[in-house]
């Protein structure tokens, strides 16, 4: 059963045109984790079938090769687009007309996706900030040579290009990347603030195991996060930040037992 589950999450993953690590931030594992299943080294826990089914666009009962159920919609295209449209993305980049020849033949021959890869690393080493996956959208309710950066929906930046050409990408990928880190302190999450603890313990064991989520939680360290970058910090250094955490709430004093 491994090896089978695991090539159909590797089958539709890349018929999704995902990457494993844009795969697995969506679903909040790392991508070693990922690439274990797709071997068929392991299996995803129970909790993750949900998220797995929802990402891919496809039922449990794909997933797990059991047949003859009857579903309600068995369109799988008008269901993912119902999804896709329910919650607000952490960062959208939504593009007017004649953005859009450009940016899917971008996507299409990889070297798109190669550029945002290329500067979410130069990020990451430059402010230890995890940018989330970009989402791309077509809006021709946008002006032809317009662009617009959201977060949640709401607005972050927006701008025209006169003169869009094979390498306008870089231009336009280059402002996302100013924007998120500009306004991080909005856009950070819980789901990217998991994946930092993630790879804290798989990088330096015992730095945060046994410490997060346990004894401090996601949205502690999230709150932490935020108020360290509004204050114009860095944090790229999570490990002292964690430790830090984790000294004052050894520093309280016990609460007398009611």
């Amino acid at each position: 059963m491994n090896e089978n589950l695991g090539n159909i999450i590797c089958q539709h993953r890349q018929a999704k045109n995902l990457t494993q690590e844009e795969f697995a931030s969506r679903l909040g594992v790392t991508p070693q984790a990922v690439s274990k299943w797709e071997r068929g080294n392991g299996l995803p826990d129970i909790s993750f079938i949900r998220g797995i089914c929802s990402i891919l666009g496809i039922s449990a009962d794909t997933l797990l090769e059991i047949q003859g159920s009857i579903v309600e919609n068995s369109d799988i295209t008008a269901e993912n687009t119902i999804k896709n449209n329910m919650a607000a993305e952490p960062l959208v980049l939504e593009f007017g007309k004649c953005f859009i020849p450009y940016i899917v033949t971008g996507l299409e021959q990889g070297y798109l996706k190669d550029f945002i890869n290329e500067k979410r690393v130069e990020l990451a080493s430059r402010t230890g900030m995890l940018m989330p996956l970009l989402r791309f959208k077509d809006n021709l309710g946008l002006g032809n040579n317009s662009y617009r950066i959201l977060s949640y929906d709401k607005e972050l930046f927006t701008d025209n290009i006169i003169t869009i050409n094979n390498d306008t990408y870089k231009q336009l990928v280059t402002q996302v990347v100013e924007t998120c880190q500009d306004n991080y302190h909005t856009i950070i999450n819980k789901n990217i603030v998991k994946l930092m603890a993630d790879n804290i313990k798989e990088k330096f064991p015992g730095a945060a195991d046994g410490l997060v989520p346990e004894k401090i939680s996601y949205l502690q360290l999230e709150r932490k996060l935020q108020e360290i970058i509004k204050n114009g910090g860095t944090i790229r250094d999570l490990i002292h930040i964690l430790e830090e955490m984790e000294e004052s709430q050894e520093n309280l004093p016990l609460q007398p037992i009611s």
